[in-house]
């Protein structure tokens, strides 16, 4: 059985919870059930189905950390997506790419990494996208919010219910 994902009462996303806290909370009335899984839960005298997507009631207060710069990162928030050909690749096959080149003052940032296939990054080279006539899919940036948690156990693929709730 999957986890779910859960919203502040604003729709902002807030983590990856357990199916069993998904339905504790929805039991409790603190949460509203927004998309649903195909699987069920079976209690003595009750079946339930379980929750993709809830939302809290009342809005709870929450300090947002940044999201760690990093390799990993840099792939999950291109969702493992070249950024110039838009294919898909496992995270062995991608590269970091600097869109201003390191030798020309590039910085190892949110806004100058993007993940790239090996071919296009030698095909760029020491060029910017504009000079090497290679369009970014879309410009880099620093995410809002990861939805990590120990609780989700594939990182690279999302369930297509999360999706209208996730930055992009």
């Amino acid at each position: 059985m999957n986890p779910a994902l859960l919203l502040n009462a604003t729709y902002e996303p807030l983590s990856i919870v357990s199916w069993k806290k998904a339905i504790t909370l929805l039991i409790l009335g603190k949460a509203e059930m927004l998309a649903e899984q195909s699987s069920v839960a079976r209690s003595a005298t009750q079946i339930f189905k379980l929750p993709a997507v809830l939302r809290l009631v009342r809005r709870v207060s929450v300090p947002r950390s940044r999201v760690q710069f990093s390799r990993d990162n840099v792939y999950r928030r291109d969702g493992y997506c070249c950024q110039y050909c838009g294919d898909q690749f496992m995270k062995e096959k991608l590269t970091f790419d600097h869109v201003l080149p390191r030798s020309r003052g590039g910085r190892a940032t949110w806004k100058n990494i993007v993940a790239s296939c090996q071919p296009c990054n030698l095909s760029k080279g020491n060029r910017t996208p504009e000079e090497a006539q290679m369009p970014l899919l879309k410009q880099p940036g620093e995410p809002r919010w990861w939805p990590f948690s120990t609780s989700s156990a594939n990182f690279e693929k999302h369930p297509e219910a999360w999706r209208p709730y996730l930055w992009t």
